[in-house]
């Protein structure tokens, strides 16, 4: 699951590490994390003692918290297969064919929750001022309810 933790460069990361020891002689070791505190990380150790110390089946957890400074390092993107274009490439009929496709297309990828209204104010920034009145025309017709997908798609249709 995707979050936001806030990991800025040389930040200390914290994970909880709790073995459970079930009933039944079943034992497992869960890591739960990152966390960017280590009260966090201490509080879900927490968590399952409780948890597990309620039943009354003799189940019970214990656990500790690990730290670590991550060493990021920039992962290449895969070779394209042979016949796939890449999202920089483009063609007459393709999805990105015009300098304004490409700049929405490029904002779709780097931002969410962009709303057509967002689309068409990006586009008047850049100069493109017929394709942002093309969108704003649409998103009055559809009473607001026009995404940044579907601008897309607006606008790569002749």
């Amino acid at each position: 699951m995707a979050r936001d933790i806030g990991v800025t460069p040389g930040a200390e990361l914290f994970r909880a590490v709790t073995t459970k020891h079930y009933s039944d002689g079943t034992v497992e070791t869960v890591y739960e994390g990152p966390y960017d505190k280590p009260g966090t990380a201490r509080g879900r150790v927490g968590f399952w003692r409780s948890h597990l110390a309620k039943r009354e089946d003799g189940s019970k957890a214990e656990g500790y918290i690990e730290s670590c400074r991550p060493v990021w390092s920039r992962v290449t993107d895969p070779a394209p297969q042979a016949g796939q274009r890449t999202s920089q490439e483009s063609d007459e009929t393709g999805p990105i064919a015009s300098p304004a496709t490409r700049l929405v297309a490029e904002a779709l990828r780097t931002r969410r929750g962009m709303h057509g209204r967002h689309v068409a104010d990006l586009l008047a920034e850049h100069g493109h001022a017929e394709e942002a009145d093309r969108v704003r025309t649409e998103v009055r017709a559809r009473h607001g309810h026009l995404s940044g997908k579907q601008a897309l798609e607006l606008l790569s249709t002749p």
